[in-house]
C-alpha cells in the first residue's frame, strides 16, 4: 500500500482522528509522522498538548507504520494495539509532532506473520514540539491472521 492511500485511508478506518484534528504527514518503509496542531480544544490544565491527545497522535502515526506492513492483507488479517510505555520529558505549548519508527527490520516483522499467522511488534514515537523532545512512546502492535 502506498504512501498516499495510507494517509487517506487511516483517518476513514478511525474516526477519531479526523475528530481531534491530527494528520498523517509522512508514510514511508517503516515510518510514519503525524502532528497536531496546538489549539484549546487539546490542551490541558497547563496549556500544553493534553496526553490522550499526544497518545493519539503517537498511536495514529504507528498505525500508518502498521498499514505499511500489511495494508495489502487488510481488511482479512486483526491488527490491534496491545500495550503502550509513555515517558514524558518536557511539557511544552505548540504544534505537536510525532516520529514513527518500526523497531526490527520490516520483511522480518513481515515474514514472522506469514510463517505463523501471527506476530506482535513494537513503533516507537518521538514526540517533539518546536523540535524539542516532550515524549516517547513505545506502542506494541500485534497482527493476526484469521481464525
Amino acid at each position: 500500500m502506498n504512501a498516499d492511500a495510507i494517509r487517506h485511508m487511516l483517518p476513514k478506518l478511525v474516526p477519531f482522528i479526523r475528530h481531534v484534528g491530527l494528520t498523517i504527514d509522512e508514510v514511508g518503509p517503516g515510518t510514519a509522522t503525524a502532528s497536531l496542531v496546538s489549539r484549546p480544544e487539546v490542551h490541558n490544565h497547563l496549556a500544553t498538548v493534553h496526553a490522550g491527545a499526544l497518545y493519539t497522535t503517537g498511536e495514529s502515526a504507528t498505525g500508518a507504520v502498521v498499514l505499511s506492513l500489511f495494508g495489502d492483507l487488510f481488511p482479512n488479517v486483526f491488527i490491534a494495539l496491545k500495550a503502550a510505555t509513555v515517558a514524558h520529558t518536557k511539557a511544552r505549548a505548540g504544534d505537536l509532532v510525532a516520529r514513527a519508527t518500526l523497531v526490527g527490520d520490516a520483511r522480518e516483522v513481515r515474514a514472522a506473520f506469514d510463517a505463523d499467522g501471527k506476530v506482535d511488534f513494537d513503533v516507537d514515537v518521538v514526540f517533539t514540539v518546536d523540535g524539542a523532545e516532550t515524549a516517547n512512546v513505545r506502542y506494541t502492535w500485534a497482527a493476526r491472521a484469521p481464525r
